[in-house]
């Protein structure tokens, strides 16, 4: 097996924090090696990646960022998140396998520049995801042109309706 260096990791951890649209530290202290494989595999669907590193090379991977200070207070066995495809699903992701295993917590996080906490995190995971974000609001722009074409469609059917009415009537008299 290839032996890594600091410096690849480095390397490596800067264009993954680039990369990300958003960032989870959290502490896996506790948890075991079948439940960290589970956690990977189950991230991997979402575009998550899951990377242990040693808090010093994730410092100094964020030197001369805007996440910088945010990583300072890093301590103890720190698993980095990093997802590459919708952060809500994510955070969702990384949540639910917080609160099914207890002893990995959420930390902190990143996401785009802004530092979030455990709380934002745990909140950004209540939102619906992107794709039903969308469908939501198309139902929203749809709702006015449905009920147009209905108006339009009234005048048809009443027109009918009176018209088949005079019908009725003309026969029950002739």
């Amino acid at each position: 097996m290839k032996v890594v260096t600091k410096d690849e990791s480095i390397a490596s951890l800067k264009d993954n924090f680039g990369k990300a649209s958003a960032v989870v530290f959290a502490d896996y202290k506790g948890v075991t090696s079948e439940e960290m494989n589970l956690l990977r595999r189950s991230l991997r669907e979402k575009k998550v990646l899951v990377k242990v590193a040693k808090n010093n090379l994730v410092r100094i991977a964020l030197k001369g960022t805007p996440k910088e200070q945010a990583v300072e207070k890093l301590a103890g066995p720190t698993v980095t998140l990093f997802a590459f495809g919708d952060a809500v699903e994510a955070a969702k992701a990384v949540a639910d396998y917080a609160k099914k295993v207890e002893a990995f917590s959420i930390k902190e996080g990143f996401l785009g520049d802004q530092v979030m906490t455990e709380a934002q995190i745990k909140q950004l995971a209540t939102l619906p995801s992107k794709p039903q974000l969308i469908a939501q609001l198309l139902s929203v722009m749809n709702g006015p042109a449905r009920n147009f074409v209905s108006v339009l469609n009234a005048v048809q059917r009443d027109f009918t309706r009176v018209v088949q009415a005079i019908a009725d009537q003309k026969g029950k008299q002739g």
